[in-house]
């Protein structure tokens, strides 16, 4: 049975976790593994959703007669008495009988790490990790062949950076960083090299100045002609933005 309906890849949120190295020394290094620059993975207790030695509460939410939410609890000790805590939840988001989402709990009761099986295929396409509840980082697999291509990090839950395999191959190719929740620049791997060797200064700044710049002058759009952002333009000549807003290259957090 096809289980595609894409519409949910826009309806969850996108809020992914990792060793956050900053973004200034992930630009130096290209990615946070250099040598093969691909990102390191992140290790995660997954027997949090085994059934064994737990106690499994099921949940029919649509009153289908079949359950859509399986809770897990395990028996832990706090201060020398035994309590029962959720260790795991899973979700069949779509009541077609498979499950779609996991999410893993630490004993205190915090979010470590979120699934999701975005298309109904099978196979998770989205992982949330977090760190005492807070997300650090999330990947995303956009063609669907189980492995991700995007990786966002985050810092003090606000996104800091992205890193893209274009290729879909694993190997990250492009890197966006961000300043104060907006884009401040892209570096781009032409050569294969591993390293960033072009970059877009301020894209989001640099395309509304050259609007602002053509309406002052009395230009006007073309009618359904579509302006494209520097951010857009892959790894063509950088462009660097105007004296007075560009940011310096060193100041990431």
């Amino acid at each position: 049975m096809n289980r595609r309906p894409h519409g949910l890849l826009l309806a969850i949120p996108l809020a992914l976790d990792a060793g956050c190295a900053s973004s200034k020394s992930a630009e130096k290094t290209g990615s946070t593994a250099a040598a093969e620059n691909v990102p390191e993975k992140i290790e995660a207790d997954r027997s949090r959703c085994d059934p064994k030695d737990k106690t499994v509460k099921e949940f029919d939410v649509n009153k289908d007669g079949r359950p859509d939410v399986w809770k897990f609890y395990a028996s832990v000790s706090d201060q020398g008495t035994k309590v029962d805590v959720m260790v795991c939840k899973e979700v069949d988001l779509n009541f077609d009988g498979h499950k779609d989402m996991w999410t893993y709990y630490d004993n205190q009761g915090n979010i470590t790490l979120e699934e999701f099986d975005l298309d109904f295929d099978g196979k998770i396409d989205l992982w949330t990790y977090r760190q005492q509840g807070k997300i650090i980082r999330q990947e995303l697999d956009t063609n669907f062949d189980g492995k991700p291509d995007i990786w966002k990090f985050y810092e003090n839950e606000k996104l800091a950076r992205v890193e893209r395999s274009s290729q879909k191959n694993g190997r990250v190719d492009v890197w966006e960083y961000y300043e104060g929740g907006k884009l401040d620049r892209i570096g781009y791997d032409t050569t294969g090299s591993g390293r960033a060797d072009k970059f877009d200064r301020a894209p989001e700044e640099a395309d509304d100045s050259q609007q602002q710049a053509t309406a002052q002058a009395g230009g006007a759009t073309p009618s359904g002609a579509k302006v494209t952002p520097a951010s857009a333009k892959g790894p063509a000549k950088a462009t660097p933005a105007p004296t007075t807003t560009a940011p310096k290259a060193g100041s990431d957090k």
